[in-house]
C-alpha cells in the first residue's frame, strides 16, 4: 500500500515531490517569461517602425490584455481548484494559455493579438493557483517555506531567460516570437501533470456560484480597465469605478447566501491574510512598474535590443539567487522582515538610478540591488498571504494573493505610462526620472506597511513571554504552598519547621487544601 505524498517516505512518493516542484516552478517560469516578453515587445514597438507610431498608452494594452483576466480569474480560480481538484484546473488553465500563445503568435490584426493575449491571461489565472496550491496540499508543512521560495526564484528564472534570450529573438525573426518558448513549455508542463497527483480537494456537492464568479470577475476587470484609461478617458473613469463597486458588491452578497460561493468569505475573516494581501499588491505596483521602466528607460538612450537585454540581466540573476536565499532565511526573520528589506533595497536602487545621468557602473549596482529587493519580496509577500490560510484554502490564498499582485501590477503599469507620456518632472529623462520617483514612493508604502506589522509582532510575543512565566511562577507558588502545609499536617508536633516569608501555608490548626480530604490530623 503506499503512503501518504504528504509524508513522502516511499520512492514513488519522492518521484511526486519532485515532479510538483518541477511543475510549479515551471508555471512561475513560464507566466513570469511571458510577463517579460510583454515587457521587451513594448519597448521593441515603442522604437522601431514595427509599431507604427502607436502611443505608448495602446502599446501597454499587449501588458493590460493579459493582467485583466488573469487579475479577474485568479481569486475564483483558486476557489475552485480547492473545491474540485487543483490538477484538473492546472490541466484545464495550460490548455488555455497554450491556445493563446499560439494565437498570439500567428494572428495578424492589432486587436486579434490583444484577443489572444487576453486567452493567454485566463489562462494563467488558472495555472498560478493551481500549481501552487497542489504544491502545498501534497508536501510536509516542514518543506512548505522551501517550496514557496523555489516557486518565486521561479518567476526570476523566467524574466532571466526571457531577457537573456528575447533580444536574441526579436533580431532574428521578431516580436512575436518572445512568445514561442511559452507555447514550448506549456506544452511540456501538460505533459508532466500527467504523473502528479490528483491533489485534495474539499469534496463539495452541488453547483459552485457561476454567478458570484462572473460579477467578481468582471468588477476586478472593470477595476483594471479604469486604471488603465484613467488618463484618456478622464471623468467616465468614474462611472466605470462605481459599476465596478456595483458589480463586487453583488459577489459579496451572492457570497454570503451561496453553499459554494466564489469567494471564500473565511480567508478575509484572517487578519494575518489580509495584511500579506496588501503588502503583496504594493509588490506587485513596484515590481510591474520597474520591469516596464528598465527598458524603455536603455532603449529611449538608444542601445540596441542585444544590448538592452544585457543590462536587465543582472537584475533577473539577482532575483533567482536572493529569492533562494530568502527561503531558508525566512525562518529566522519573518515574512515581514523580507518584505522590509526588499522595500528598502528596491526604494534605495531606485534613487541610486535619478542621481545618474545614464548608465553608468552606479547604475549597473543598482539593477542588481532592484533584482535583490524583488527577490526578497517574491518569497515574503507569498508565505505572508498563503501560510495565513489553512490547508483546505492554500489555492483560494494563492489566486487572491496573486490576484493583489496583478491589479497592483495594473497600477503600476499605468502609473508609469502615465507619468512617462505626462511628465511632472523636468529634463531629457523626466519621464523616466518621475517614473522611478514614484516607484521610491510605493518602497516606501510598503517598508511602512512591514515595518507597523514587525512592531506588532513583536509586541505581542513579549507580552505572552511575560504573562506566561509569571502564571507559571504563581501557580508553582501555590502548588509549593499546598504540599508544605500537606506535609507539615502529617509530621508529628516536634518535627515541624516554623513557617517562612517565602513559602506561605495555612496555620497548622487548620487543615491545607488536600489534607482536608483526610481529615484533620490534630
Amino acid at each position: 500500500m503506499r503512503s501518504s505524498p504528504a509524508r513522502g517516505t516511499s520512492t514513488i512518493d519522492r518521484r511526486h515531490a519532485v515532479m510538483l516542484r518541477l511543475v510549479g516552478a515551471g508555471v512561475m517560469l513560464t507566466v513570469m517569461a511571458d510577463t517579460t516578453a510583454t515587457t521587451l515587445a513594448v519597448g521593441v514597438l515603442r522604437y522601431t517602425p514595427a509599431g507604427a507610431g502607436m502611443p505608448l498608452g495602446d502599446l501597454v494594452w499587449l501588458t493590460s490584455a493579459a493582467f485583466i483576466p488573469i487579475a479577474a480569474l485568479l481569486a475564483t480560480a483558486g476557489r475552485w481548484a480547492d473545491l474540485f481538484g487543483r490538477r484538473r484546473v492546472l490541466a484545464v488553465g495550460l490548455v488555455v494559455f497554450v491556445l493563446g500563445g499560439v494565437a498570439t503568435v500567428l494572428v495578424d490584426s492589432w486587436s486579434y493579438v490583444l484577443a489572444a493575449r487576453a486567452v493567454q491571461g485566463a489562462g494563467a489565472a488558472a495555472m498560478i493557483p493551481a500549481s501552487l496550491g497542489l504544491l502545498l496540499g501534497e508536501l510536509p508543512e516542514s518543506q512548505r517555506r522551501g517550496a514557496i521560495a523555489l516557486w518565486s526564484s521561479a518567476s526570476g528564472l523566467g524574466c532571466l531567460l526571457m531577457q537573456a534570450g528575447g533580444g536574441w529573438l526579436v533580431v532574428s525573426v521578431g516580436w512575436r516570437a518572445l512568445f514561442v518558448p511559452d507555447v514550448v513549455i506549456g506544452v511540456a508542463l501538460l505533459i508532466a501533470c500527467a504523473a502528479l497527483p490528483p491533489g485534495k480537494r474539499a469534496g463539495a456537492r452541488g453547483l459552485p456560484d457561476v454567478l458570484g464568479a462572473w460579477l467578481l470577475a468582471a468588477g476586478i476587470a472593470v477595476i483594471v480597465l479604469a486604471i488603465s484609461k484613467a488618463m484618456a478617458w478622464g471623468m467616465d473613469v468614474v462611472w466605470l469605478a462605481l459599476a465596478a463597486l456595483a458589480l463586487l458588491g453583488g459577489a459579496l452578497a451572492q457570497a454570503r447566501h451561496h453553499r459554494l460561493p466564489a469567494i471564500d468569505l473565511a480567508l478575509w475573516r484572517r487578519p494575518r491574510f489580509v495584511w500579506g494581501w496588501l503588502a503583496t499588491w504594493g509588490f506587485g505596483a513596484l515590481s510591474y512598474g520597474l520591469l516596464t521602466v528598465q527598458p524603455l528607460y536603455l532603449l529611449h538612450l538608444g542601445y540596441p535590443m542585444l544590448e538592452v537585454a544585457m543590462w536587465l540581466t543582472p537584475t533577473s540573476v539577482a532575483v533567482v539567487v536572493t529569492s533562494f536565499l530568502a527561503g531558508k532565511l525566512v525562518k529566522r526573520v519573518g515574512a515581514y522582515g523580507l518584505i522590509y528589506a526588499g522595500s528598502l533595497l528596491c526604494g534605495g536602487a531606485c534613487v541610486l538610478v535619478l542621481t545618474q545621468a545614464g548608465p553608468t557602473v552606479w547604475g549597473l549596482i543598482a539593477s542588481v540591488v532592484v533584482g535583490m529587493g524583488v527577490g526578497a519580496l517574491a518569497p515574503g509577500t507569498s508565505v505572508a498571504t498563503t501560510l495565513a490560510a489553512r490547508p483546505h484554502q492554500y489555492a483560494s490564498a494563492v489566486g487572491a494573493a496573486t490576484m493583489a499582485r496583478m491589479v497592483g501590477g495594473a497600477v503600476g503599469v499605468a502609473v508609469v505610462s502615465v507619468v512617462i507620456d505626462h511628465p511632472f518632472m523636468t529634463g531629457p529623462f523626466a519621464g523616466l526620472a518621475g517614473a522611478l520617483a514614484m516607484c521610491v514612493a510605493i518602497s516606501v508604502l510598503i517598508g511602512a506597511l512591514a515595518l507597523t506589522k514587525i512592531t506588532r509582532l513583536r509586541t505581542d510575543p513579549g507580552d505572552v513571554m511575560i504573562k506566561v512565566p509569571r502564571r507559571m511562577l504563581l501557580e508553582l507558588r501555590m502548588t509549593l504552598a499546598t504540599v508544605a502545609a500537606e506535609a507539615d499536617a502529617l509530621l508529628p508536633a516536634e518535627t515541624r519547621t516554623p513557617p517562612t516569608d517565602h513559602i506561605p501555608r495555612p496555620r497548622a490548626a487548620e487543615p491545607g487544601p488536600l489534607a482536608g480530604s483526610r481529615g484533620n490530623p490534630n
